[in-house]
This record gives structure tokens, C-alpha cells and sequence, in this order.
């Protein structure tokens, strides 16, 4: 088991680097987002109604992200196994930043190609 110290330093490596790739899922789920709520309201709705469903479809690809980036991190901080427990961290960080990556790239592609 490793120290207090270790533990809480690579919880916090782990909250840090969340951040960003949860940035990552919320600007790439955007544009699915977008056009399915434009698609399912219609003209007839207002600017700000539209944006409110937008940000609340949002939140919740960024905060599963989240909530995973700070999982990986405690496994990779409470792992008995530090070599097992870190190549973990970074397979879930390099799948959680690729994906998001990737993906929002391509949904941002598609949109403006539409």
C-alpha cells in the first residue's frame, strides 16, 4: 500500500488532468447535441431555450468523464501492483483523451459539413 503522501499525490495528478479531458468530452458532444435538439424543437423555440437544453445535455458527458479520470486516479493511487496501477491511469487517460479527441473532432466535422 503506498504512503498517504503517494496516494494523495496521484489523486491529485488524477483531479487535474480531469479537467481538461472533461473540456474535451463537453466541447466534442456539442455538435450531436446541437443538432438533435434543433432537430427535435423545431423553429418555434427561443435562442436561450434552446441553449439551456444544450448546456444541460452537456454536463453529462463532461461529468462522466470526470467521475472516471478521478476512478482511474484512485486505482492508480491505491493499486497494490504500481506498475499495473499506472499503466492503467494512462490507458484510461490516453482511451478517456482519444476518444474525446477524436470523436468530437469528427462530430465537429460533420457539422460543418452538413
Amino acid at each position: 500500500m503506498p504512503r498517504a503522501r503517494t496516494v494523495a499525490y496521484r489523486i491529485l495528478v488524477a483531479h487535474l488532468l480531469a479537467y481538461p479531458v472533461a473540456t474535451a468530452w463537453a466541447l466534442g458532444s456539442i455538435p450531436v447535441i446541437v443538432v438533435g435538439i434543433a432537430a427535435s424543437s423545431g423553429i418555434l423555440v427561443d435562442d436561450q431555450v434552446i441553449a439551456h437544453r444544450v448546456l444541460l445535455r452537456v454536463v453529462w458527458p463532461a461529468l462522466g468523464s470526470f467521475v472516471l479520470v478521478h476512478l482511474a486516479g484512485v486505482v492508480w493511487a491505491l493499486g497494490r501492483d504500481e506498475r499495473r496501477a499506472r499503466r492503467t491511469f494512462i490507458g484510461a487517460m490516453a482511451l478517456l483523451g482519444g476518444v474525446a479527441l477524436v470523436g468530437g473532432g469528427a462530430s465537429w466535422v460533420w457539422l460543418i459539413t452538413r
